[in-house]
């Protein structure tokens, strides 16, 4: 495993490497040994922004806690690809005044979705409320995108009024 006492070089692995999978690196002193169980050691994460559409909500739509995130893929549908951490109370109020809810048997998605699909294990189904998916918002994201999805949960950043649903970036379709 490579190393380095330069701050330089770490963010140059950071910055350059997240294409190759590289989520982020760790930091300690060098006279840290590792403890098993313990949090002495911190890990650095490569943060990127990205856009997605709202497809869904935790809570209500007047006061959603959570965004259930989509992007489309190359075939037109509206794919789950993640999830936001809990909103600020500002980002509550604010889209609470700006979501709305789907028609009745309309939405693209099931009424249940699998936690897996957010990278909880074990699967449980998580209910939601669904909502119109004409709403985009930028996220704060790390590397860990696999199958069409983001692996960890992400940080909401801002409403995207500039762009339209079908702006967001087009998913290859699953193999």
């Amino acid at each position: 495993m490579p190393a380095t006492t330069d701050p330089a070089v770490a963010r140059a692995w950071l910055t350059d490497h997240s294409a190759a999978g590289t989520e982020g690196v760790v930091a300690k002193r060098l006279d840290q040994p590792y403890r098993p169980g313990g949090r002495t050691w911190r890990k650095i994460r490569t943060r990127l922004t990205a856009e997605a559409v709202v497809g869904g909500v935790l809570g209500s739509i007047a006061r959603p806690e959570a965004l259930i995130l989509g992007r489309y893929d190359t075939n037109g549908r509206l794919r789950v690809a993640g999830r936001t951490t809990p909103l600020p109370r500002p980002a509550r109020t604010e889209l609470g005044r700006i979501l709305t809810p789907e028609a009745a048997g309309t939405h693209p998605w099931p009424v249940t979705i699998p936690s897996s699909r957010f990278g909880q294990r074990p699967s449980e189904p998580i209910d939601y409320v669904q909502v119109a998916p004409r709403t985009v918002v930028e996220l704060e994201v790390d590397t860990s995108f696999e199958q069409d999805r983001w692996r960890h949960a992400t940080r909401y950043v801002r409403v995207r009024a500039d762009l339209h649903p079908g702006d967001v970036l087009v998913l290859d379709p699953p193999a």
